[in-house]
């Protein structure tokens, strides 16, 4: 009989050396989530993102581009935008007034000459419509990263290119990052916690998901009474997580909705959960799936990674064996993603 894989010990989610370890060698080169194109009308229109520790600015260029950059002033170091979204058609630091254009060259200094300065870029691709950036130069591309995501993405939501955010809302976790993505990749305690998720949006029975390399597929149906107008009977969820901190998630519907987790400390990760459809604010009926992810599956997770955030300092834990099925395919009674996703982190870090 092949031994049970174990979790994790409790050090890498306490340990502040393990944390500015993966800040370096797993937040600085993985493509992450960070917006639409949709958000990104017009010329000038521009949002910003964190990405582990490190602020950038996405705007929409003069020429209808889109262009990514560090969110620093190449003065003194102060944030050039400040705010999650606007909208500019030339860039001033709010702290010396040094004026950038879009792209980031220097325009003035407020009339010193002090040589060509500009913001360094960073790399920026999309994925139906969806905006990833990379702080690597020489990482792969995010096709090649995740391959057939965006295909399969599309196969559920035909539309998401043309997509705009409709609604945002954010909690701050008091848990480490990998607790978070580890509890939204596992299912195996979805019976016992989210009797709405598991009634009114997906059929338990149906539940699938798989680990293939630096992407997690979730696969649904939905039940045939549904909890929310905008669903129909048999209607499918999939979801489309990319290590280490993004998800896209159709909801049976063709709602389509994101989370993202930004690490802010080992036991701290700000949840941004977001919902995409194709007005600023949403319907009655849309309102009623956000409302009910939120209040119900959302918020249910919330005081269970905090519980396990502390329960990883315990002078008492040991890791458990941990579930998994023999075709390494979880369902509501595996936990096969999170070996799946201990092994990424271990590779990232090397040890």
């Amino acid at each position: 009989m092949t031994e049970q894989r174990r979790g994790l010990d409790g050090d890498w989610y306490t340990d502040p050396g393990t944390f500015a370890e993966e800040l370096d060698r797993i937040f600085t080169r993985a493509w992450q989530l960070v917006g639409h194109a949709g958000q990104l009308r017009n010329a000038g229109d521009y949002l910003t993102a964190t990405i582990g520790d490190q602020g950038i600015v996405v705007n929409r260029l003069a020429d209808g581009s889109l262009h990514a950059m560090y969110n620093v002033c190449q003065h003194r170091g102060h944030e050039l935008v400040v705010g999650d979204t606007g909208s500019a058609q030339s860039i001033t630091c709010p702290y010396h007034a040094w004026t950038y254009d879009l792209d980031g060259r220097l325009l003035h200094a407020r009339g010193e000459q002090v040589g060509e300065v500009c913001v360094p870029p960073v790399r920026l691709e999309q994925l139906a419509g969806f905006l990833w950036v990379n702080l690597d130069d020489a990482a792969p591309s995010l096709a090649d990263t995740v391959p057939g995501i965006e295909e399969e993405l599309l196969a559920v939501a035909p539309t998401a290119p043309g997509r705009t955010l409709t609604h945002r809302r954010t909690h701050l976790c008091h848990a480490n990052w990998k607790i978070a993505v580890e509890n939204y990749n596992e299912c195996y305690h979805c019976p016992n916690v989210h009797k709405a998720f598991t009634r009114g949006v997906v059929s338990p029975e149906s539940y699938r998901i798989a680990s293939r390399g630096q992407a997690i597929r979730h696969s649904a149906t939905a039940p045939a009474t549904t909890g929310y107008a905008l669903a129909g009977g048999g209607e499918p969820y999939e979801s489309f997580f990319v290590f280490p901190v993004s998800s896209i998630q159709c909801y049976p519907g063709e709602v389509l909705n994101t989370f993202r987790w930004v690490p802010l400390a080992v036991d701290r990760t700000l949840l941004v959960r977001e919902w995409w459809f194709d007005a600023d604010e949403p319907t009655d009926e849309q309102r009623e799936i956000i409302d009910l992810d939120w209040d119900t599956t959302v918020s249910e997770d919330f005081d269970l990674m905090d519980s396990v955030q502390r329960g990883m300092r315990s002078r008492g834990y040991t890791p458990g064996p941990l579930i998994e099925s023999t075709d390494g395919v979880a369902t509501v009674h595996s936990e096969d993603t999170v070996p799946h996703l201990h092994d990424l982190v271990r590779t990232a870090l090397e040890r």
